[in-house]
């Protein structure tokens, strides 16, 4: 049992990291059920990503149990098994699909890091977000050090980093970390609106918007000018420009194909 399960739920694929006995920690199983959910959500016709965990927990971060159980051997092996945690990250990042961290309860160490990578943040009024590396002698590996100081400015980001403090779900929605708060029991129902307004916007446009504003952050300004030009002209050329200029004018919602 990997203790994730995926539901691929209108349009929307659905990745649900489920082991409450651990505040759904990660382990290799589990971080290779994550992964191949992630990658598998464009062949199965999924237009955005949700990762929520179950049990009033986001995620915990690694599990500690299974490094101890490795004992000795884990040394020998950390950079292959630092890849498991850092090509789930990679795959939430580079792909063209949006992607929508539901954050109930604790989201720590990595998987504050997991939360960060994601495109979108709906919080609950009880969930925190904690770079706790450092109070056992670590660093971010999830991408933190470079997220962080993008999403609230490099002062916060050292703080959050250097002194391992809990980001409550207030504080993170003035720093513009989370999208919005809401109660616990209404997380379900917000994360599906606004995975329903990313399911049926227009595929391309949203697979772009997500790529240059991430490449744009490390390119100089006429680069990254020319980039979104060039996807532009790709926008306007397509049947989804098309059908929106059509839908509007008809007033009525559009269908896009991602065409």
């Amino acid at each position: 049992m990997s203790g994730v399960s995926v539901e691929d739920r209108d349009g929307a694929r659905w990745i649900t990291l489920d082991r409450p006995d651990c505040r759904n920690a990660l382990d290799p199983d589990v971080l290779g059920a994550l992964r191949a959910g992630v990658d598998g959500a464009v062949a199965a016709g999924a237009r955005a990503i949700v990762l929520v965990g179950r049990g009033g927990a986001f995620c915990s971060g690694a599990d500690l149990r299974y490094a101890v159980a490795q004992g000795p051997a884990l040394r020998d092996n950390l950079e292959t098994h630092l890849g498991h945690f850092q090509d789930l990250v990679r795959a939430i990042v580079s792909s063209p699909l949006p992607s929508i961290a539901a954050v109930d309860g604790v989201a720590y160490g990595f998987g504050c890091d997991l939360a960060l990578a994601c495109d979108l943040r709906v919080a609950t009024s009880r969930a925190y977000f904690q770079e706790g590396f450092v109070r056992i002698g670590l660093i971010p590996d999830g991408g933190g050090t470079w997220m962080l100081p993008r999403l609230v400015g490099l002062s916060k980001a050292l703080e959050l980093t250097l002194l391992g403090e809990k980001l409550d779900a207030a504080a993170a929605l003035h720093l513009g970390l989370v999208a919005r708060v809401v109660a616990p029991d209404e997380l379900d129902a917000a994360v599906t609106a606004v995975a329903d307004k990313l399911v049926n916007g227009p595929p391309l446009a949203i697979a772009h918007i997500k790529r240059l504003v991430r490449a744009g952050l490390s390119k100089p300004f006429d680069e990254a000018f020319r980039d979104e030009g060039r996807a532009q002209a790709e926008c306007l050329r397509s049947d989804d420009c098309v059908e929106g200029i059509t839908a509007f004018f008809q007033k009525r919602p559009p269908a896009f194909s991602g065409r």
